[in-house]
């Protein structure tokens, strides 16, 4: 079970999981296509999402390993402060670097770059 989204449950068997490369692009296209994620939960009930909330939202027939939505989690969680706005900018240039680190081509420049 995740330590940072334990609401998430264990309950994925028979699910396909996205790992590696694949896992972190539905990742990003669902961050991408947000407006904002909250800090601290994956939803605050009134339709709005954390990183992993998004990917979930879009993606509730696949399941991820535990280890990458701690991960992305704690991405997501590392800027308090932000905006919600700001948070989903931090989270996807993380995103665009851990892409580009798996060698997906179209992200090989942010590779060079650290998050």
């Amino acid at each position: 079970m995740s330590k940072l989204r334990p609401e998430l449950g264990n309950n994925w068997k028979g699910e396909p999981v996205m790992r590696n490369g694949t896992a972190y692009l539905l990742i990003y296209r669902a961050v991408k296509d947000s407006k904002g994620l909250i800090h601290g939960r994956l939803n605050d009930g009134r339709g709005e999402h954390c990183a992993i909330g998004h990917y979930f939202n879009r993606h509730y027939n696949t399941a991820l390993p535990e280890s990458l939505i701690d991960e992305v989690a704690a991405v997501n969680d590392s800027m308090p402060g932000k905006t919600n706005n700001g948070r989903r900018l931090g989270v996807l240039r993380y995103l665009r670097w851990k892409l580009g680190m798996a060698g997906i081509a179209e992200f090989a420049k942010f590779a060079l770059k650290r998050p």
